[in-house]
């Protein structure tokens, strides 16, 4: 792939058609800012040539932050690119950086399977990821609604979010989601919780003797729970099954 290093005008160059991340804000270039006001751009845009002036292929986030600096000119690469390497040479400058919403990164993948007829092992290679994660990411666009929400906002990561959204019951889920949304909680913590939601009624006890005696002896033998929202310890006839307190309990849905 032919390339060259140029300095190029801000007004010459034109956002790219497909861009990766869809909420950059002029907020979200914050720290962009002050660094270019101090030191500059360290890291060349990457470009290629279009009509009379330039598209961008990798580094928004640094033009956005340039323009608001009001810098007139900007360092680039300018590459000789066809479409698709166009689309792979974004998704690589942005791999690895915390930034960028699950989400957008399964837009991307979807996009460059349909557009191109690529399988998830193709593109894989072509990333430098598993077939695994291709494949997970992706499933991420068939998530049900309120966890997409979540993650489109930031407040679920997506190794936590790809546990809830294995809970099969929609009641369940949403109360189990939205206790993670106010409470937060580990990749670890959503797995128990997908496996206590889907885990099926237990058997009713064929007297009420027996039910009364094995309630009593597990009582006896478990540890006290403590409510992952407001953090105190829950008498064991107020646990629910999400085990919070029943005030900290989500609305039910109508």
């Amino acid at each position: 792939m032919k390339q060259s290093i140029k300095t190029i005008p801000t007004d010459r160059i034109k956002d790219p058609e497909r861009p990766l991340r869809t909420n950059l804000t002029p907020e979200s270039v914050d720290d962009l800012i002050f660094s270019i006001k101090e030191v500059g751009i360290i890291q060349p845009l990457i470009v290629c040539e279009s009509g009379e002036g330039f598209e961008l292929i990798a580094g928004h986030r640094r033009l956005l932050a340039a323009e608001m600096v009001h810098l007139n000119e900007v360092p680039c690469i300018v590459v000789d690119a066809k479409d698709l390497d166009k689309e792979v040479l974004k998704m690589h400058e942005n791999i690895g950086r915390q930034d960028i919403n699950p989400i957008d990164w399964a837009n991307q993948l979807d996009y460059l399977k349909q557009q191109y007829k690529l399988s998830n092992a193709k593109l894989a290679e072509m990333l430098g990821f598993s077939e695994a994660w291709v494949s997970e990411h992706l499933e991420i666009l068939n998530y049900p609604v309120e966890v997409l929400q979540a993650i489109q906002k930031g407040t679920l990561v997506f190794s936590a979010a790809r546990e809830l959204a294995k809970i099969k019951d929609p009641v369940r889920r949403g109360v189990y989601v939205n206790a993670a949304v106010r409470g937060g909680v580990t990749p670890a913590m959503a797995v128990r919780w997908k496996m206590e939601a889907n885990r099926e009624p237990m058997r009713q006890q064929t007297t009420e003797e027996a039910t009364e005696e094995k309630s009593t002896a597990e009582l006896g033998q478990l540890s006290p729970t403590v409510c992952p929202v407001c953090n105190e310890v829950i008498p064991y006839g107020e646990i629910i099954t999400l085990q919070v307190h029943s005030k900290c309990q989500p609305p039910a849905a109508a």
